[in-house]
């Protein structure tokens, strides 16, 4: 870009600024308005183009009316600061536009490779660092609007280190003449402790910390007060969690033996998970490969117990029937003994393996979902198939001991798979470039480009990592123009299925097909460089030019 150009466009683009900044000044004398937390308020980090003098940046920063925070002391950037409340990433995608800077971006944040709670009791939680949480956590918490039903004996209602989390719930078991009313309590002790495992509140400088930090708890009490439970109060209990739209629902309990009347609860679980409900149910603490009910039953991801050895625990069930396995082996949680206590376990019951389990597939169903009325059985399949790839193997369950951390990245990688045709196309397409771009819905400049290569039949697979939402794709191969396809789905398991056509000719890349190109493959006619050879016969020749000829004038979507 020429300097009287570059002038030109500065002008009108310190006027369009200006405005923005004023404008949002203005919106908060209005409104208070929540900072962006994913980088520097206000602040953009540029490097110039080699060429660009240093007359000429000190130039650019004043037009664009930004203050020099810094230059880079080892590597050539400099820092400009803009007003707190600019829109740091409208910016910077102008900067980019003007022509005269490599790079120009927010001052994005980074993050340790782990995130740790302050709650006290939380280096006593072995078991944690051990699925990996930390890490996950350092990517992604979870979610507020999504709900974990623990059918249990219900949770500890006034723990401080609950009652933030805990939804009102319904006692479905009732007192010792097994009368029902709405206050889950829990004399018994045995769901306060799941509860806490999977969604004690975290980070509050109290107690313990949860598997999710985020996440909401819906307490089902389908015991009696004594403990002792039925069936027909725990078919009450699936059917109220599914209508008080619960994402995840946790099953610390069971029996060894078959009667006709578990199939009224195989039912009734199907029938959850056909409406979106991921079904967690512990395998039981036989230490044999024998059914356990209902974990037996397909539709649940039936828990074994492991130690922090990755061993089974000595009384956990376990068998090919058996999904994954989660750390009982040293636990810590919420007691009902009294308001605020805590205890710990190290026996490996698989009661206290489930949890883990609910709590991850509450964390992920908040990444597969575009939000908590997005309950449906295919997100429940992809949390499970999510839950299931990503653990660690071990002989004694059928996927292995589950792995937040491995989890959570997965869900963030949203891979993008199709098929392309390019017109007049003839040679080998194995190895081609492909590059896709993720735009705004309606057009803007790239948020982020992922690179790729064509196989022999025509296909392609990229991924997008923590870009999740909807956006319009732009796919282009070597050598053709984008094809825009509009409005996709960026979660996981991703967009695929893809079928474009793409037209031949842009040579250069810059999405038009005009001189520029055609000069191109009049410079290497005759040779066999690939990057200009538009028909893949092995030579830029006549066949070539046609194809830019024929085509000239075209624009990319």
């Amino acid at each position: 870009m020429g300097y009287n150009r570059g002038m030109k466009y500065f002008a009108g683009f310190a006027l369009a600024l200006l405005v923005g900044q004023v404008g949002a000044q203005q919106g908060l004398r209005l409104s208070l308005e929540k900072l962006n937390e994913d980088y520097a308020p206000g602040q953009v980090i540029v490097r110039f183009r080699s060429e660009v003098s240093p007359e000429q940046r000190a130039w650019l920063r004043r037009v664009a009316g930004a203050q020099l925070v810094r230059r880079g002391e080892y590597f050539d950037y400099e820092l400009w600061q803009f007003s707190p409340y600019a829109n740091a990433l409208q910016i910077a995608a102008q900067l980019r536009q003007s022509g005269w800077f490599e790079v120009a971006d927010a001052n994005w944040r980074i993050e340790l490779a782990n995130w740790t709670p302050n709650d006290p009791l939380y280096p006593q939680q072995p078991a944690l660092p051990y699925i990996g949480a930390p890490q996950a956590w350092a990517l992604w918490r979870g979610d507020d609007r999504f709900i974990m039903a623990i059918l249990d004996t219900g949770a500890r209602l006034d723990h401080l280190d609950l009652q933030d989390r805990l939804l009102p719930g319904y006692d479905f078991g009732g007192d010792a003449d097994g009368n029902r009313d709405a206050v889950p309590d829990d004399p018994f002790g045995h769901g306060t402790f799941v509860t806490g495992i999977a969604g004690a509140v975290t980070n509050n400088s109290r107690g313990v910390a949860a598997v999710a930090p985020h996440g909401k708890i819906l307490p089902v009490k389908v015991f009696r007060d004594s403990g002792s439970g039925y069936l027909g109060d725990m078919l009450d209990g699936i059917g109220y969690a599914v209508a008080q739209g619960a994402h995840v629902m946790n099953l610390s309990f069971g029996s060894r033996y078959y009667a006709p009347a578990w199939d009224l609860v195989r039912d009734a679980l199907n029938a959850a998970w056909n409406a979106g409900v991921v079904v967690v149910a512990a395998a039981g603490n036989e230490n044999n490969t024998n059914p356990f009910y209902p974990a037996w039953y397909p539709v649940c991801i039936a828990v074994a117990a492991c130690n922090l050895d990755g061993t089974k625990s000595a009384q956990s069930t376990f068998g090919s029937w058996v999904d994954v396995a989660a750390p009982s082996g040293d636990v810590y949680s919420t007691t009902n003994a009294s308001n605020n206590s805590y205890g710990r376990h190290t026996q490996g019951a698989t009661s206290y393996a489930a949890p883990f389990v609910t709590a991850q597939a509450a964390m992920l169903y908040a990444l597969v979902a575009d939000g908590p009325t997005d309950r449906s059985r295919a997100r429940a399949e992809a949390v499970r198939e999510l839950i299931e790839s990503t653990a660690t193997p071990v002989s004694y369950v059928a996927h292995g001991i589950i792995n937040l951390r491995a989890s959570v990245e997965k869900a963030l990688t949203v891979p993008v798979r199709g098929q392309v045709l390019i017109v007049g196309y003839a040679g080998s397409y194995n190895g081609r470039a492909v590059e896709v771009q993720l735009r705004p819905l309606g057009g803007g400049s790239p948020v982020a480009t992922a690179n790729g290569t064509l196989d022999a039949n025509r296909t392609f697979q990229v991924s997008f990592f923590n870009r999740l939402g909807y956006f319009d794709l732009a796919v282009r191969a070597q050598g053709t123009l984008y094809k825009r396809v509009p409005n996709a789905r960026m979660r996981y398991p991703g967009v695929s299925n893809l079928n474009l056509v793409l037209i031949p000719g842009d040579v250069n890349g810059d999405n038009v097909i005009n001189d520029a190109d055609l000069l191109l493959v009049l410079f290497n006619f005759g040779a066999s460089n690939a990057s200009v050879d538009l028909n893949g016969d092995g030579v830029v020749n006549d066949a070539d030019l046609l194809m830019v000829l024929f085509n000239f004038g075209l624009v990319g979507e």
